[in-house]
């Protein structure tokens, strides 16, 4: 039997060797608080700077600081429900936008404050997922404190135009910040965050080949704090106080220059593979349906999410299985089949459809021949 194809990349990439080593290393060597006084603890305190820079330079964000925090979830509460609450202006009007498409993460906190006196109202997307200047312009007035929209959407692979949508908001809502979540296109594009120019980033390290349990919030400089939500020690700039995770840090730092290489040695190798992948799926496949945007432009290469017409999603995944491929049917981060996917019901697809779902997503590194896999295995 072949070896396991591996195509769940969005729901968690399998850590690399390197940064495996880099956290093991870390783990013995760097033990100490990197708060002590003592030699072991100033050892502990300069990996975590190095890991600092290294993250930064990697993702072009040197107009940034870093806040190191748990996981992707706890990155993109900081960045929406932390930033809203620095900014609110109770009884001055106080409005949260968000993408329709968003990733619970950022869906769910930013709903929650309605509880907190915000006005909170959802951005419409387009029938790829996206999106667009024109449906963001007119919900942008004084009363916004607050928009969030993702880079690359989870479920559908589609890419915002985040940078434009920045100026957007500067332009409309000048007293508003800028919030995005970048944990699926974070170390697969070349665009920087310098490039992009949002006020906040949510990034993950076990979405690129990083040990879980680290992730991080980029904040631009000059751009408001966030109210943090863990009070102690002051560590992080007093953001988000905990004893920091110098191993996962390390490891995620490698895996974020290993991601920076290949985008660099291979700015196409995402979308080249997606493509290898499409192509050949639809030759076994005719009546298969692709969805999110069909512009190149607009993908991220990383993921293809296919409907399979009058199939149900789990037993095609269960038969990919048998023979070897794991993929995904939506966000493994929302419940396991257990309610309809909101991003699905946002684009308008045929409701006959949406239990037919499959998601591919790619490490960028997989050959045309391993990925022709997929095709013989729905023909079988």
């Amino acid at each position: 039997m072949c070896s396991p194809l591996y195509l769940d990349h969005a729901a968690t990439a399998p850590p690399l060797p390197e940064a495996i080593a880099a956290f093991a290393e870390s783990s013995s060597l760097e033990f100490a608080n990197p708060g002590s006084l003592h030699e072991p603890g100033a050892q502990a305190g300069r990996s975590l700077r190095r890991s600092r820079e290294a993250l930064i330079q990697a993702f072009g964000a040197d107009n940034y600081s870093l806040i190191f925090t748990g996981t992707g979830t706890e990155a993109d509460h900081l960045g929406v429900q932390g930033l809203a609450r620095t900014l609110q202006r109770p009884n001055k009007g106080q409005k949260i936008l968000f993408g329709a498409a968003e990733h619970p993460a950022v869906r769910e906190s930013a709903l929650a404050l309605r509880g907190e006196g915000f006005q909170v109202e959802a951005i419409p997307v387009d029938s790829a997922g996206l999106i667009q200047p024109k449906c963001l312009q007119p919900l942008l007035n004084d009363e916004v404190v607050l928009v969030a929209i993702q880079w690359a959407n989870n479920e559908l692979g589609g890419l915002n135009p985040i940078a434009d949508l920045v100026q957007l908001v500067k332009q409309h809502a000048p007293r508003a910040a800028f919030h995005v979540d970048a944990v699926q296109a974070a170390g697969k594009r070349p665009e920087t965050f310098d490039e992009l120019g949002a006020d906040s980033f949510a990034v993950a390290s076990h979405k690129i080949g990083g040990v879980r349990g680290c992730a991080a919030l980029f904040l631009r400089e000059g751009s408001p704090k966030p109210t943090p939500f863990f009070l102690g020690g002051g560590h992080e700039s007093g953001l988000r106080s905990g004893t920091e995770n110098v191993a996962g840090a390390k490891s995620f730092a490698v895996a974020a220059e290993y991601r920076s290489q290949l985008i660099q040695a291979e700015p196409g190798a995402y979308f080249t593979r997606r493509k290898w992948l499409l192509d050949s799926i639809q030759k076994a496949r005719p009546g298969i349906l692709p969805l999110g945007p069909s512009q190149d432009s607009d993908i991220q290469g990383s993921i293809l999410t296919l409907a399979f017409p009058g199939e149900r999603a789990e037993p095609l995944l269960h038969q990919l299985e048998a023979k070897g491929i794991l993929c995904g049917s939506g966000s493994a981060c929302s419940t396991h089949g257990s309610e309809e996917s909101p991003v699905l019901e946002a684009i308008g697809l045929d409701p006959g459809f949406r239990n037919s779902v499959l998601r591919f997503s790619v490490n960028g590194t997989e050959s045309e021949e391993s990925l022709h896999r997929v095709a013989q295995a729905l023909s079988s």
